[in-house]
């Protein structure tokens, strides 16, 4: 697991807001920041998560945020960033999009598009998760950036609290424990996400077929596990006819076999690397993701991780890296 912590006061007055930017650049997405008072400057960021999906808490003072389009030309790491605002407000503009948000409030934002931000004095935490762990295009996604989503209630209380627990300092919680509630938060916001799809896209009728293939992906993705999931199965629980799925699932280039496939696969290739999972078998984390034959397991693993599962679990255990106390040097 990466833990890391950051604080402005470690530094000469005249290096906090400079130094502070960089970290976030780094640790997120690099953007034009500026603020009213670097000279009073103060901040603090507390990191922890994995190479996959990070989580930051910070208390900082009010600054403007810039991700214009030649940044995204010269770095996309290709993530969603949720905000989770705690105390404070902000504002967020993405697109056509712009919200204002008050404490509790969730928003979303695509790092392959250019945003404005701003922040006034408060603090916040910060989800950065890969798009491809999320089981919706990009397309489809488009209309929930720079949305305020709710985080007081329903999922997106229970989200908010999920990951004000991942990141509270000084907590009892191993590492391990850590990177489990970090796999749950990323549950909780695909079935968030879900939800906000299904209502936003069951109002024109012109979008039932977006709102059919969200609830689709949403299905396998909740259902990976079952190893009676197939392409029939996901037609029959959503009434529709195979052939309906497979017109569905073309409109975002994936087949049904295919995206049950390469989910299952993902859920195996996070189960190896997780040292907390050491303990289990191969075979039974296979088993775990609905994989019933090992060695068509192991061949289709091969293919899309140019490895066997044996040589990416052994390759990752020496990754593990102890905590860091400080992302500044």
């Amino acid at each position: 697991m990466i833990e890391a912590s950051f604080t402005t006061a470690d530094l000469p007055a005249r290096e906090r807001f400079e130094g502070w930017h960089e970290l976030a650049c780094r640790v997120l997405i690099p953007t034009h920041v500026r603020c009213d008072d670097e000279a009073d400057f103060e901040a603090s960021v507390l990191l922890r998560g994995s190479d996959t999906v990070q989580l930051s808490s910070g208390k900082v003072r009010s600054f403007h945020a810039e991700r214009t389009q030649k940044l995204v030309r010269q770095s996309d790491p290709e993530r969603y960033v949720l905000d989770a605002v705690r105390t404070g407000s902000a504002g967020i503009s993405q697109g056509d999009q712009e919200t204002t948000l008050k404490a509790g409030d969730l928003v979303l934002t695509d790092s392959s598009l250019p945003f404005r931000a701003r922040h006034r004095t408060g603090t916040h935490e910060t989800l950065a998760v890969p798009k491809a762990l999320l089981p919706f295009p990009a397309a489809e996604m488009a209309p929930l950036m720079a949305r305020g989503l709710p985080g007081d209630t329903g999922i997106g209380a229970v989200l908010s609290h999920c990951l004000h627990e991942a990141v509270r300092p000084g907590t009892r919680y191993r590492a391990s424990d850590i990177l489990r509630l970090l796999d749950i938060a990323t549950e909780l916001l695909t079935t968030l996400l879900a939800h906000e799809l299904h209502t936003l896209h069951a109002l024109p009728p012109e979008s039932h077929q977006q709102a059919l293939l969200a609830r689709i992906q949403s299905f396998i993705h909740h259902h990976l596990a079952d190893p009676a999931l197939c392409p029939q199965a996901v037609a029959d629980a959503h009434h529709i006819s195979l052939r309906r799925l497979q017109q569905v699932l073309a409109t975002a280039g994936m087949t049904p076999a295919t995206l049950i496939r390469r989910k299952r696969l993902e859920r195996c290739r996070r189960a190896l690397a997780d040292p907390a999972q050491s303990a289990r078998t191969i075979q039974t984390i296979a088993a775990r993701w609905g994989f019933t034959n090992h060695a068509h397991f192991t061949r289709l693993f091969r293919t899309a991780y140019g490895m066997s599962p044996s040589e990416y679990r052994a390759a990752h255990s020496t990754l593990v890296r102890e905590p860091a106390r400080a992302l500044h040097e």
